[in-house]
């Protein structure tokens, strides 16, 4: 009796195991199948003569990693820019008063004006020289929650030949989004991805291209060995 409670514990156990492991398996296929609609889509729009359709995921690998995003900060420039302009227009408000107390005919009030200007004009270049200064260069963080994936596809040329591609995909799993490669190949992480996969990279040419091509050497050579029979039967 003892025997036969211990086969149905084992038995149950099984059985909880396979449940587990199968669910496990499904929602990974069903992980994959989304990405891999996201890269067909994403190639479809991006990639030239893309066959539809056409992606395969050869490996994929979800890490959570650190990228790291450089940016100019100009806060300080608007700050800067706004003082000054604020400043240039009370100091030419009061260059043209001034000019305009001694000015006595129309051409003095010319004058002032233009030298109104020119002042204007030289303090602005001075200023331009100077805002390189206070433009600073801010380093952003952010963690993401990445699907590092290879992948193969195919292109399509005058609907005849087809050719093998590769390309690795870098998928923001949060915000469901494409993240540039550039932006994370310096990324320790994905540079130990992509040289794991690096065979992935070397594709085969299609033998059938090849296959093809010799069917349209052929007939160019065919075609008109068989005009010339039938023009020489015509003429016998």
């Amino acid at each position: 009796m003892k025997f036969i409670q211990k086969l149905s514990v084992i038995g149950l156990s099984v059985c909880l195991l396979s449940i587990v492991f199968s669910s496990a398996s499904m929602a990974t296929k069903i992980v994959t199948e989304d990405h891999l609609n996201s890269v067909n889509n994403k190639n479809k729009n991006e990639i030239h003569n893309y066959k539809n359709d056409s992606a395969k995921i050869l490996a994929q690998e979800t890490k959570t990693v650190l990228i790291k995003t450089e940016r100019e900060d100009k806060s300080l420039l608007e700050q800067k820019t706004k003082e000054f302009e604020e400043k240039m227009k009370m100091e030419q408000i009061a260059f043209i008063e001034e000019g305009l107390k001694k000015a006595t005919t129309l051409q003095d009030v010319e004058k002032v004006k233009s030298e109104a200007a020119n002042l204007l004009k030289k303090e602005k270049e001075l200023f331009k020289k100077e805002s390189e200064k206070y433009v600073k260069t801010v380093i952003d963080t952010e963690k993401v929650n990445l699907a590092m994936i290879s992948s193969s596809y195919k292109t399509l040329l005058d609907d005849f030949f087809t050719f093998n591609k590769h390309g690795f995909y870098y998928y923001d799993v949060n915000k469901n989004e494409f993240i540039p490669n550039d932006k994370v190949k310096t990324i320790e992480e994905v540079k130990e991805f992509e040289k794991k996969h690096k065979e992935d990279t070397i594709v085969k040419d299609n033998p059938i291209n090849t296959l093809i091509l010799f069917i349209l050497l052929g007939s160019l050579c065919i075609i008109p060995l068989f005009i010339s029979k039938r023009q020489n039967e015509a003429w016998s």
